[in-house]
């Protein structure tokens, strides 16, 4: 065990100190921060961040030793970590066998996800603890028809629910798990005995929606503390996050997902054995009490899976809400093992050689688990992730007088910057993040408002203040904006660097917001890639001169597997070329190779226009090439010659 813990230090501590943050993190490190700060874990924007209540105060407590820092924090999960593969070696020992609990601490402290929650600052491992101290009392409470165990199993429950809400899934297996081995022990007298704790789970359950409530849940008003604004809180709360199956096949995929990863299925399909085997004793009436044991297991993760998939809300099924039931499947797939070694010893002759053989092979298991795991866990250990740290820092040291700075990730900035000015995000899915603060709308961990629409993006991005925008690739040309949108916002801002997945944005002052569709329609064919399909032309005066700004319209025919060039050209009457811009279109962050087939992609160009230059007798011409062999992309039905197209615009020249 002092090995097993070791490495799985090891593993946890390589995350910790080289993978950079997941957003969520981050609001964990602001709760952390108010904790010290204020005592409680209010965030910058007034929110009460009850979310890990319990995780929130350790990585304080941590705080408090060693000092406020991210590695501090995440520590803190680490060593909760450490504590659960314990206690799963504690359980397995204690209610199946030392081999059953050896192994089965093996899986959690190898698996990849459990690596990944050990070194992140979340809530996730010291969930881990707290379930496997409620069913571990649980079933001695069952066991020895014990108050005091069954009372301690639902104290640690609470504690589970106010370190994550989902282990409220637990009450109805725990509950009715004790009920079914308190009645074949004593019948209808177990019952009895169980009756009068009732109102303890009950209470642990009002408990756990009240903090949940006060935590304004899908950003709804704060609770009104009279009764009847208190009960009306926890209805709320049932309302958001249980719903009632109208569609029985809609909650699985998050399971399956889960117990089908590559990872687990392995785990999935030994944990069957073992109930199968429990079972066939069972139906021999010949179980003992570890038969019972393993039964109580399975009960726990079938009904919990059950309620998970069919009673939680759509929106918040998530795959990793099953990550508490790892213990619970990994102590049932190691007794499955042990179960399945059985015949094999038995073959050894004599007893004594089958007893000397018992702990080699179970050591030996262990390393077989550690070395299965191992290419997952290198793996994940080495993905850097979004690197914040650099982004972030880049900003400070390059941050002016009256600068400001918006993102998706408001937390990020608060932690690194100590402010966040805009929070820019769209689409329905996202509502949870935005409450009403003194008639605005806000983001709810920091309170900075919400550019809502183009407009508003348009009116901060084109104002005289200058603006840094910090966005994940994912979130920019994926998950936070219209492709429209996201168009609209790299047409008005200035490529400033991308490292790790983090692309950085600046504003450019008196930038217009491109329009939606071209007013000069077009539909020219390039080979059978892509169209252009129209475009738009504004004479721009100012500082130092005058220019030409150009929108293109373009939309791919299929996937392209170059990133063209485009180039435009200013000609005068005799062909020269008076001005041009050659540029990769929305390149680096969104260039011809990610553009989806019929999507329509607007891209913008600017020429500087030399001084006095009239441009009544001149033309635009615009085309694509590659860079690599400066070969034009044809234009179908081309009579120029050039492969090139003509524009040009009336009310311009």
């Amino acid at each position: 065990m002092a090995a097993m813990v070791g490495l799985a230090a090891w593993w946890r501590w390589r995350y910790l100190v080289h993978v950079q943050p997941y957003p969520d993190e981050f609001v964990t490190l602001l709760a952390v921060r108010a904790i010290l700060e204020r005592g409680l874990p209010i965030l910058p924007s007034g929110l009460f961040y009850e979310h890990g209540l319990l995780f929130s105060y350790l990585g304080a407590a941590g705080g408090v030793l060693a000092g406020f820092s991210r590695e501090t924090v995440r520590a803190a999960s680490l060593l909760a970590s450490l504590a659960s593969i314990l206690l799963v070696w504690h359980w397995g020992r204690r209610h199946l066998s030392t081999s059953t609990g050896l192994l089965a601490a093996a899986v959690l402290a190898f698996a990849p996800d459990a690596v990944l929650w050990g070194g992140r600052a979340r809530m996730y491992s010291l969930l881990l603890v707290w379930m496997l101290l409620a069913s571990d009392a649980a079933l001695r409470g069952a066991a020895q028809n014990s108050r005091r165990w069954r009372l301690l199993a639902a104290l640690a429950l609470l504690a589970a629910a106010l370190t994550h809400f989902v282990a409220l899934a637990l009450v109805i297996p725990l509950l009715s798990g004790m009920a079914m081995l308190l009645w074949r022990r004593a019948r209808r007298h177990g019952l009895r005995a169980l009756l009068p704790e009732l109102p303890v789970w009950w209470g642990v359950v009002v408990v756990a929606l009240l903090v949940k409530r006060l935590g304004q849940p899908n950003s709804i008003a704060p609770l009104e503390g009279t009764p009847a604004g208190i009960l009306n809180g926890l209805v709320q709360v049932l309302r958001i996050y249980a719903a009632w199956p109208e569609e029985v096949l809609a909650g699985w995929p998050a399971a399956a997902a889960f117990f089908g990863a590559p990872e687990h299925i392995g785990l999935s399909v030994l944990a069957m054995v073992s109930i199968g085997m429990a079972l066939r004793q069972r139906l021999r009436s010949i179980p003992d009490e570890r038969d019972h044991a393993v039964l109580f297991l399975a009960w726990l993760v079938a009904l919990s899976v059950l309620e998970m998939g069919l009673a939680v809300a759509p929106q918040r099924r998530d795959e990793r809400y099953y990550f508490m039931l790892l213990p619970l499947l990994a102590l049932l797939a190691a007794e499955g093992s042990v179960r399945l070694a059985g015949p094999l010893g038995q073959a050894l002759k004599p007893a004594t050689w089958r007893r000397r053989a018992g702990l080699p092979a179970t050591l030996a298991a262990c390393a077989v688990v550690a070395v299965g795991y191992g290419p997952a866990d290198a793996a994940l250990v080495t993905r850097r992730g979004y690197d914040y740290d650099a982004a972030f820092a880049y900003v400070r040291a390059n941050w002016q007088t009256d600068d400001a700075v918006l993102t998706g990730t408001p937390a990020a900035a608060a932690f690194y910057l100590g402010r966040n000015d805009y929070y820019a995000m769209q689409g329905a899915g996202y509502a949870y993040r935005l409450m009403e603060r003194a008639g605005q709308i806000v983001d709810r961990w920091v309170g900075s408002p919400w550019l809502g629409d183009d407009v508003q993006l348009h009116t901060v991005l084109s104002g005289p203040r200058r603006v840094w925008l910090v966005l994940e690739r994912w979130g920019l040309t994926v998950e936070y904006f219209t492709p429209l949108t996201m168009q609209r916002l790299l047409a008005m801002t200035d490529f400033i660097r991308e490292e790790h997945g983090i692309i950085l944005l600046r504003s450019r002052p008196g930038a217009r917001l491109i329009p939606e569709h071209p007013s000069h329609p077009l539909a020219v064919q390039f080979s059978d890639r892509l169209i252009l399909q129209g475009y738009d032309v504004t004479l721009l005066v100012g500082t130092p001169g005058r220019s030409l700004e150009l929108v293109l319209y373009w939309q791919a025919q299929r996937r392209l597997d170059y990133d063209y060039t485009v180039f435009v050209h200013l000609r005068d009457e005799r062909g020269r070329i008076v001005a041009q811009a050659d540029h990769v279109p929305l390149a680096p962050v969104y260039p011809p190779t990610l553009w989806p087939p019929g999507r329509t992609i607007r891209e913008r160009s600017v020429l500087r226009l030399p001084q006095g230059l009239p441009l009544d007798a001149y033309t635009l011409w615009v085309g694509l090439y590659r860079l690599d062999t400066l070969e034009r992309l044809p234009v179908v039905g081309d009579t120029s010659g050039e492969n090139a197209v003509p524009l040009r615009p009336e009310g311009i020249w």
